[in-house]
């Protein structure tokens, strides 16, 4: 007998872009901002425009992780936070049932969704592909409660934000790419002077880096 997963934010399912899941050489877990739509979130997956890479959205329950800030009491967003968290879990497993290893993974999100990219592999560590965080942090409002992951950072990680966006303090950004640095993630920290709640240029270009370095063959010395 089937049983109906309880999580709401499994309900969309999963929506793809890009290269085939039999074909692409690595796969993004893009999550989507606050009511963003799973087309609004591709158009940096779009605007980055690399071969060989798969996108893959899952859906918030009404295309929303969360209620409150990522700053709020953490009780506060539960229990759709850990909902959420279990959703990017649920995603990266299908990855692997793909053939995906996790170093062939991404997390790439937009503010709601680099919130939860960034809390996800600093409290579920793995050695993923990387990070990229536009306009995200890592949650709660005392960052002294952080503690430290379970597992080395070994990856790199971007982090870009605007130096004047009241949804994202610049502090709270700087402090988050600090604590993955400390935890061994290979940080390229942005920050952009007046810039709106949106990407810009520059951080796609950085991503469209990162990723185009795990396309690269790996050589080995012998």
């Amino acid at each position: 007998m089937s049983t109906i997963d309880p999580n709401p934010h499994k309900e969309h399912g999963l929506e793809i872009y890009g290269a085939p899941l039999n074909q692409a050489k690595l796969a993004v877990v893009l999550l989507h901002g606050r009511r963003q739509s799973a087309q609004d979130a591709y158009k940096n997956g779009e605007a980055i425009g690399l071969a060989d890479v798969a996108y893959i959205l899952p859906i918030a329950k009404d295309r929303t992780w969360y209620p409150h800030s990522f700053m709020a009491p953490l009780d506060s967003n539960q229990p759709s936070l850990d909902q959420a968290l279990d959703c990017v879990e649920a995603t990266i497993e299908e990855l692997r049932g793909y053939g995906f290893a996790d170093s062939r993974i991404v997390l790439m999100g937009f503010s709601q969704g680099a919130c939860l990219a960034a809390e996800f592999i600093y409290r579920r560590p793995r050695p993923i592909g990387g990070l990229i965080a536009f306009s995200g942090g890592l949650f709660g409002p005392d960052e002294a409660a952080w503690g430290a992951p379970s597992a080395a950072l070994d990856f790199p990680a971007f982090f870009g934000t605007s130096d004047s966006d009241s949804w994202m303090p610049l502090e709270r950004i700087e402090r988050s790419a600090e604590a993955f640095r400390r935890a061994g993630a290979e940080v390229d920290f942005r920050v952009y002077p007046d810039m709106p709640h949106h990407v810009c240029a520059d951080e796609i270009d950085a991503a469209r880096d990162l990723l185009s370095a795990l396309l690269q063959p790996q050589t080995s010395l012998s």
